[in-house]
């Protein structure tokens, strides 16, 4: 879980670990003999919910939500009757759902207060919010939605066994099996499928199943993983392209940057694809990844001896640009225009499309951009600074900005605007300053040669013989 200032938080059998995202300097942030953290989240006032088990592995084990100041310190807690080893979802009024293993569903306000609970024998496929905050919730036989006060609103006999995910538009996708009739468990009667549901429960549409539950591009599109090979489908479930990676182990699921990049996981490390299915670059020897910063870099969990006890979190440079415009200041007269190059330049391997937009203040000058994008992550636009013949005398600061995403750059550029001068002006007559001061040098010179030529003949007139 990253926070709003970046800070990266990992849960670990040794309490809660925070990551400068700067120097990755590790240090314990949170900690309780006996405690191993598996769950993270963070609430809108900063407060960190950290969800715990107690002795793992042994009849003592029992899970329990933490709350925690942004300075690590304990606010409140509350134990649960089962373990916690799913995602815990925040609604957007701050409560707080956590789906126990083999036990309850629990909705929690952000003080720690039990809201409600309802009894269940909590699946691997955990809770999911929609948009409009209904509450699905997987268990062992019934995959089953609640309105935010806790009334259930339908059940089917689906096992979910990965993560449920929501789609924008309220589309639910889960991956697990459809269950026959049976007393506390599932009896599967398909095989293991991709199911994509409308909110009112009937069936979208389904296919046979991936080997890890999928992840949602920014555009809607949905990636698959199977085994060696990627999919991504369209939301109709239509695929768009279909790719086989041939490398050791199967790929996990991944994540998607705000460019539609997708970032998957085997045991060759990690592989960038791009949305139109290309393999952008591999990176070798690292852990799978599990969050990505609002700069872009993304962070990777890995085990270098192979052992879950001694995992470390690492992190890979954000692909980035700059925008830069040269010239970057002018010295313009009224009626004038100017002319700069706005250059996109890429950093570690950029690739994507750039919108330029430029902002003027005050509001006079009028730009003009020749390109409003730059493809591929590099390129140069010229860029025409008009300044009109009624533009007040003053300084403009015009801002370049290139977006792509998440991403956004700008560039500045400094206007001087002047009127014409009624004396000599180096614009009207063509000529340099350097010019300009030789002409008035000769001209004095000429000037007091002809004085002195009328004050000496002055002289002799009045002379006399």
């Amino acid at each position: 879980m990253i926070g709003s200032e970046g800070t990266v938080y990992v849960g670990s059998d040794a309490g809660l670990i925070s990551i400068d995202p700067q120097t990755g300097v590790m240090k314990t942030f949170w900690q309780l003999q006996g405690w191993s953290v598996y769950a993270v989240a963070i609430l809108s006032d900063g407060t960190i919910i950290a969800g715990a088990n107690y002795r793992v592995g042994t009849s003592l084990e029992h899970g329990t939500v933490f709350g925690l100041s942004p300075a690590g310190i304990q606010k409140w807690d509350l134990t649960l009757s089962g373990n916690i080893y799913n995602q815990i979802a925040i609604s957007k009024d701050e409560n707080i759902y956590v789906l126990t293993h083999h036990g309850p569903l629990y909705a929690i306000s952000s003080t720690g207060s039990l809201k409600w609970m309802k009894q269940a024998s909590g699946s691997y496929g955990g809770v999911a919010l929609a948009r409009d905050d209904t509450v699905y919730a997987s268990t062992e036989t019934n995959l089953t939605a609640y309105h935010p006060d806790g009334q259930p609103i339908w059940s089917i006999p689906v096992w979910v066994d990965a993560q449920l995910v929501v789609q924008d538009d309220g589309t639910i996708l889960a991956v697990g099996y459809q269950c026959g009739s049976g007393i506390g468990f599932c009896n599967p009667v398909s095989v293991r499928t991709l199911f994509a549901l409308n909110p009112n429960r009937t069936t979208r549409w389904s296919l046979e199943s991936p080997s890890s539950p999928p992840s949602l591009g920014w555009d809607g599109t949905i990636y698959a993983s199977y085994n060696h090979d990627i999919r991504a489908l369209n939301s109709d479930g239509t695929k768009r392209w279909n790719m086989t990676l041939n490398t050791a182990g199967y790929y996990t699921s991944g994540i998607v940057d705000a460019n539609n990049v997708l970032y998957v996981y085997s045991d060759d490390g990690i592989t960038a694809i791009t949305s139109g299915g290309h393999v952008w670059w591999t990176v070798r020897d690292v852990g799978y990844p599990v969050g990505m910063g609002a700069d872009g870099t993304l962070y990777y969990y890995y085990f270098p001896d192979g052992l879950v006890s001694t995992g470390l979190v690492g992190a890979l440079a954000a692909t980035d640009f700059v925008v830069t415009a040269n010239p970057n200041s002018f010295t313009l007269i009224s009626g004038q225009k100017g002319f700069s190059t706005v250059t996109v330049t890429p950093r570690f391997g950029f690739s994507g499309t750039v919108t330029l937009s430029s902002k003027v203040s005050p509001s006079s000058p009028i730009i003009s951009l020749a390109s409003s994008s730059v493809p591929g992550g590099s390129g140069n636009v010229a860029m025409t600074i008009d300044v009109g013949g009624a533009l007040p005398i003053g300084t403009y600061v015009v801002n370049v900005t290139g977006s792509s995403g998440y991403l956004a750059h700008s560039s500045l550029v400094n206007v001087i605007v002047t009127h014409p001068q009624a004396t000599l002006d180096s614009s009207l007559l063509g000529l340099s300053t350097g010019m300009i001061f030789m002409l008035a040098e000769g001209i004095a010179i000429v000037v007091v040669a002809v004085l002195a030529t009328v004050v000496i003949l002055k002289r002799r007139k009045n002379t006399r013989v």
